[in-house]
């Protein structure tokens, strides 16, 4: 848990119901090889931040990017119905870091990532 420093990609986002979560990637090649969250909200978005984060890191961009709200619930054996919204917060506050890190490749130049 925290904000690495000199991330590659970085994203935050805020759910409808006012919890928050940040992501902050390293990546080598198009392999993401090391991510923290830092979120703010109920023990839900906290748990739903982690799994995600368990779920990503060793995986490649594109493989992350195919991650859904349902594995997310399933790596934690389930939600309830009323919280199903943090494992959409975190599935998609993923999906903008690694936009973020896709954005930050091309306007360096750098064709790997």
């Amino acid at each position: 848990m925290g904000v690495m420093s000199h991330p590659q990609g970085r994203a935050a986002g805020v759910g409808s119901c006012g919890d928050a979560v940040e992501f902050t990637l390293r990546i080598e090649g198009d392999t993401i090889i090391d991510i923290a969250h830092q979120p703010k909200g109920c023990a839900f978005t906290i748990a739903c931040a982690s799994a995600l984060c368990t779920l990503a890191k060793g995986k490649t961009l594109d493989q992350a990017l195919t991650l859904q709200p349902e594995d997310v619930a399933r790596e934690l054996g389930g939600l309830p119905e009323d919280h199903q919204h943090c494992a959409r917060l975190a599935v998609n506050t993923l999906g903008e870091a690694i936009a973020d890190a896709y954005k930050a490749t091309v306007l360096s130049g750098n064709k790997e990532a």
